[in-house]
């Protein structure tokens, strides 16, 4: 079975890997501010060098099956 993502609230990101859609960086989700009163879902995204990228959930997408198989398993 797979984890229960809700895009509107951003609840079920935590850990999840996504990548940014401008920089094409990869990562783990390592916060979620979920929406609330209008706002959208704020996550940061903690990348392999150890830095983060912070947005707005519409700003990351899912990796492809070829940025999946480049991650390595933690």
């Amino acid at each position: 079975m797979s984890k229960i993502k809700l895009p509107a609230t951003g609840e079920g990101y935590l850990g999840e890997t996504l990548v940014h859609k401008i920089s094409r960086a990869v990562g783990v989700v390592e916060s979620v501010t979920e929406a609330k009163a209008g706002w959208p879902p704020q996550i940061a995204l903690k990348l392999a060098d150890g830095s983060f990228k912070k947005g707005r959930l519409s700003d990351f997408r899912e990796p492809s099956n070829a940025e999946r198989e480049k991650i390595s398993p933690a």
